[in-house]
């Protein structure tokens, strides 16, 4: 079939609009994954990696946060046991003699030397006066002398302090240390722990640790530079402890309130903070993770005693994420899933190309199926027409199953009879023109040598002509022969050729009879006796040329409880493989040069299956004593339809 060149671009639009509804809402059908694949898969997929890309940095930076509130909890857990310790401890020994020598100095000289992240341990009495007080500074431990001692009354941390229930703790919030109205240098964070000092209901003043917060700040900070990441405190305020600059850090105590304050350096941010304890946040300062640093408000020490802690941190750890990195990652996934879209949208784009230009090209190969559709209707309605008539001239004589190749078998002696009397009126054209301009002897003797060999030739052709309809004639069934009655299996076999009840012993081929006995069939005796007739006389002729000897075996036997086989086996030359496929084609033969018309195989196979209802099979086999040989099975049915006859007989 010849491929059609497809319509170029600007016609295919019109072309498609021209095609019927039906086709147009196929196409649309077709390209509708491909749209939702487009409008709506490609935006959630691409919500999805984004998500997705983001999963792990999101992951690191709240792993950060957790491990930092962590570390600050047991680092106020840690506090607290150790304010506890002393107090505890301070109740247990004299106190009238704050000495250098006394108990309760070496008490809280020892204390401060257990641990390096005291700045100060002090013991401030009921009136706020300093009674004890240990300086620590490059690791060295100084007990404050008598009158180095400060009046405290008026600091926040000591009167907290002294509102506290027996027991109760006090976190102040995180601030640098002050001295004389200034911030002393160099820069060191505090938070002061405190505790009432007391002995049942009678309270001796206020136990303070002055904790320094650069150690917690400097944890924090080493665990974040390990991941790549960035860790910042910001008070209840909106003031940065540790800010991503070091002029926003503590801004507040050095003189810009205002300027520092997360409201003005982040206020997106801080707007989210203040909307939420905890969570996540996105602008152009980068990636974000908040949490507020919650404490239970009872705790307890030794996990038997509660113990009523107040807390004035008021502190939200931050994480911040690089937006360089993120945004980086996420451009090489969004380059990637940019270039999938495209991809998919030129595939779309050519499959729709497609499937228009598939979509016109089988709309107008259907219109021209359609147009040559009507024409072999036509051509059939002609000839049914035909085949009726031949049908009605033969149902006389014959059931007229095998005539559908008649024409075709008479077209080559007819077309050879037209050619001969075609050119034998030329010739008759070209005598009349030489009458009339004067007749030679060559002229006449030259029509009449032309017109003697158009006559032999059409003399011929005619001859072959009736000699097909002769041989149709004779392998046609008689009608007498299509009634459908019962009879013996056997014995119809036998009537089938006169030579099956007394086979010629001086014929070289010799003849076999395996007939089970007994075998009934309600069918038509007729057409049975011609098949087996026409399969005996074709093993005479075909099977064994070239050899002397041979034998032909009939087989009759039940194949089950409705079917019988019927089998007509040779030991001769075999079919050819390349005919094998072909043998029951009408008119198709190997001896056509010798009157072979090729119609007796098909007339056995017409036979069986549209009378008899059954099927014929031809196939080579191996015999034990020529090496080669042809068998054909008949297998037919006990009781044949009656719908066949009726078909038959129309």
């Amino acid at each position: 079939m010849r491929v059609r060149d497809p319509l170029p671009l600007r016609e295919r639009w019109p072309a498609f609009r021209a095609l019927p509804a039906l086709v147009q809402r196929r196409f649309l059908v077709m390209v509708a994954p491909w749209v939702l694949a487009l409008v709506v898969g490609f935006p959630l997929l691409w919500i999805e990696f984004r998500v997705i890309t983001q999963a792990p940095q999101w992951h690191a930076r709240e792993s950060l946060l957790e491990e930092s509130l962590e570390i600050m909890r047991r680092t106020l857990d840690s506090l607290q046991h150790d304010i506890s310790f002393l107090r505890d401890l301070s109740t247990q020994i004299p106190r009238m003699d704050a000495s250098s020598d006394s108990p309760i100095a070496r008490l809280f000289v020892s204390f401060a030397n257990s641990t390096e992240t005291f700045d100060t341990v002090r013991w401030i009495d009921q009136l706020g006066n300093e009674r004890l007080r240990v300086d620590v500074k490059d690791g060295i431990q100084t007990l404050a002398a008598q009158d180095d001692l400060h009046d405290l009354r008026n600091e926040a941390y000591f009167k907290r302090g002294m509102d506290l229930p027996p027991g109760g703790i006090l976190f102040s919030e995180i601030a640098l240390n002050l001295g004389r109205d200034a911030v002393e240098g160099p820069v060191q964070p505090i938070m002061r722990v405190a505790t009432p000092f007391c002995e049942g209901e009678d309270c001796e003043g206020v136990l303070v640790i002055n904790y320094r917060a650069s150690r917690i700040l400097s944890r924090l900070n080493l665990l974040a530079e390990r991941q790549g990441l960035k860790v910042y405190l910001v008070n209840a305020a909106g003031y940065w402890l540790h800010g991503p600059t070091p002029d926003q850090s503590w801004g507040w105590q050095r003189g810009a309130p205002s300027e520092s304050s997360m409201a003005k350096t982040h206020p997106l941010l801080w707007q989210a903070m203040q909307q939420n304890e905890g969570g996540r946040h996105q602008d152009a300062s980068g990636d974000w993770a908040y949490r507020h640093l919650k404490l239970d408000p009872t705790t307890s020490v030794d996990r038997e005693t509660p113990t009523p802690l107040v807390s004035e941190l008021g502190l939200t750890v931050l994480v911040q994420g690089d937006a360089g990195l993120t945004g980086q990652a996420r451009l090489r996934w969004e380059i990637a899933l940019i270039g999938m879209m495209i991809l998919v949208l030129v595939v779309a784009l050519r499959y729709a190309s497609h499937t228009v230009s598939s979509l016109i090209d089988e709309a107008r190969q259907s219109r021209e199926l359609q147009s040559a559709n009507r024409a072999l209707s036509e051509a059939n309605d002609n000839l049914q027409r035909v085949q009726a008539d031949l049908a009605r001239a033969e149902r006389l004589s014959s059931l007229g199953l095998m005539v559908a190749g008649v024409a075709h078998e008479l077209n080559t002696p007819l077309g050879s009879a037209n050619l001969s009397l075609s050119t034998l009126k030329q010739s008759i054209g070209t005598l009349r023109a030489r009458i009339q301009s004067g007749l030679k002897r060559s002229d006449l003797d030259s029509f009449i040598d032309n017109a003697n060999t158009a006559a032999e030739l059409t003399q011929a052709a005619v001859i072959r002509a009736a000699g097909l309809v002769q041989r149709f004639k004779q392998v046609a069934v008689d009608r007498t022969a299509m009634e459908r009655r019962a009879f013996d299996l056997a014995e119809v076999i036998l009537d089938a050729d006169p030579r099956l009840r007394k086979w010629d012993e001086g014929n070289p081929i010799g003849l076999r009879l395996e007939l089970q006995e007994g075998l009934q069939m309600v069918s038509y005796p007729g057409p049975l006796e011609q098949a087996v007739s026409n399969l005996l006389v074709n093993a005479l002729i075909h099977a064994f040329r070239g050899r002397e000897t041979g034998t032909i075996t009939l087989q009759a036997k039940a194949d089950g409880p409705k079917h019988v086989l019927v089998r007509v086996i040779d030991d001769g030359n075999g079919i050819d493989k390349d005919h094998l496929s072909r043998i029951f084609d009408p008119f198709f033969t190997t001896s056509r040069h010798e009157g072979g018309t090729g119609l007796g195989l098909h007339i056995v196979s017409q036979l069986v299956a549209e009378v008899l209802g059954g099927t014929l099979e031809a196939e080579n086999i191996v015999t034990p004593r020529w090496g080669t040989g042809a068998r054909f099975t008949m297998r037919l049915p006990r009781e044949a339809p009656m719908q066949v006859v009726a078909q038959a007989e129309d």
